[in-house]
């Protein structure tokens, strides 16, 4: 068995699992109940315990009012549900997700900082350039993807400076003078660029990390390149081993390009997991997740992704013409979610899923995602073969059938191929996301942490 370190496993707060936060049709209580934010706390402290990295708290800046419709609106926004699960936890990182194309730096600068603060140290922030929410931010149409990246660099340049504006040793707190933090160690930034202008310092002391763990989820080539710059963790949508090894390289590859170690980066296919005591145990599970009424919302739902597939008047034993999915060409003009529209292209043009229903199945229950369905012992295999061959750094883990297996069944294994930390060797409240993560990021440098009374 190879020598490993233990991977890293976020999750996501959007997860799906039967027996934790199921659908709200088949729960005796509203899915926005007054206990929820209380539940969501207690699993955040469980997934402590059980040795889990992170947190992911995904947004998605607009209303889809098919989600909404059919499986309830979003509990809270990423900052404020972060900020009170910082509050319930010691050890475990919040990452969350902001928008570079709706947001201003200094204002970004000064809420990641704080919640760095709150948190000890647990801090990531996942930046994105937002495919969808143009018409609740004053654009008539969304400016296309290098336009968007383009921005998103600068943003991240805006903040960083932001962050490095304090000198680390500004806080004198000398009691003979009665001057607490010596100015002349704060210095503005005086930024001017295409998209922002920005004069003065932070108006916040520097954060136990300095800047919040980096994360990204581009898969394009200009995602990826951006993600090579300057990120430590990569979010991925990836369906097959092959796919996960192709990108994987690529990317690895990219970070090396632009003169960072490949560690410094980790990357983090999402999965889900359907156990069973057996193959066809899991297979029944996995099954079970949906009826075709859920079907029929899934043939509605994937047109908020890619507008332009109308699948209305198949059946679900027909097969799904490849014409009806826009073309690569079609899928770039658009501008928005083009990587992942590409993998479901995919599965029709390899005949992976011969029938609308099989492809709705696929589709509603990973959104493109890598998912395992079998025996506890032949994910555990699985998840290492990943690892293993070079198509993961870790997980994130969506959902599935069952985190009572996962957590029994599962995670031993995992333990015992040296893949998941063993929460016993934990030392204390830990040393923050980064030197959990074992990532940085460039431009960081190292600022002593504050003590707050």
């Amino acid at each position: 068995m190879p020598q490993r370190n233990p991977s890293v496993f976020f999750v996501s707060s959007e997860f799906r699992f039967a027996d934790r936060f199921p659908r709200w049709k088949f729960s005796s209580t509203p899915a926005e109940s007054e206990g929820n934010h209380r539940a969501r706390a207690e699993f955040a402290r469980e997934l402590e315990q059980l040795g889990f990295d992170a947190v992911f708290i995904a947004d998605f800046a607009g209303l889809n009012r098919t989600q909404i419709a059919y499986d309830g609106p979003r509990s809270f926004e990423p900052l404020t549900l972060a900020t009170y699960l910082a509050a319930h936890t010691d050890r475990i990182g919040l990452v969350i997700t902001l928008s570079t194309q709706f947001s201003e730096p200094y204002t970004v600068a000064r809420e990641l900082t704080s919640l760095d603060r709150l948190s000890g140290g647990r801090a990531g922030w996942n930046v994105v350039t937002s495919f969808n929410g143009e018409v609740n931010y004053g654009y008539t149409t969304l400016p296309a993807p290098q336009d968007r990246y383009r921005r998103a660099r600068e943003f991240l340049g805006v903040t960083k400076a932001l962050w490095k504006s304090w000198d680390p040793d500004a806080i004198i707190a000398d009691p003979d003078s009665e001057i607490y933090v010596d100015t002349d160690r704060v210095r503005d930034i005086d930024w001017e660029g295409e998209n922002f202008r920005v004069r003065q310092a932070l108006d916040l002391p520097p954060a136990p990390q300095s800047f919040p763990v980096i994360a990204q989820a581009g898969a394009s080539d200009i995602g990826i390149e951006f993600a090579a710059e300057s990120a430590e963790v990569v979010f991925v949508a990836s369906p097959d081993l092959a796919s996960g090894q192709s990108y994987y390289r690529k990317l690895k590859d990219a970070v090396v390009a632009k003169g960072r170690h490949p560690d410094d980066l980790k990357v983090l296919p999402g999965i889900r997991i359907y156990l069973g005591d057996t193959e066809t145990d899991a297979k029944a599970a996995y099954r079970a997740e949906l009826t075709d009424r859920d079907l029929e919302r899934a043939r509605e739902a994937i047109r908020y992704e890619i507008p332009e597939l109308d699948l209305t008047d198949l059946g679900f034993d027909d097969p799904i013409p490849l014409d009806r999915f826009p073309t690569l060409a079609e899928l770039e003009q658009r501008g928005r979610r083009v990587s992942r529209a590409l993998i479901y292209r995919r599965w029709i043009e390899t005949g992976e899923y011969a029938t609308l229903r099989d492809f709705l199945v696929r589709y509603a229950t990973s959104f493109g995602h890598f998912q395992i369905v079998g025996t506890a012992e032949h994910a555990a295999a699985t998840i290492a073969q990943w690892i293993d061959e070079g198509a993961a750094d870790g997980f994130i883990l969506l959902g599935g059938s069952s985190f009572e297996r996962i957590r029994r069944d599962l995670l031993p294994r995992l333990r015992d191929l040296g893949i998941f930390r063993d929460p016993e060797n934990e030392n204390g409240h830990d040393v923050g996301l980064r030197r959990r993560l074992g990532t940085t990021t460039p431009g960081l440098e190292t600022t002593r942490l504050l003590v707050e009374s």
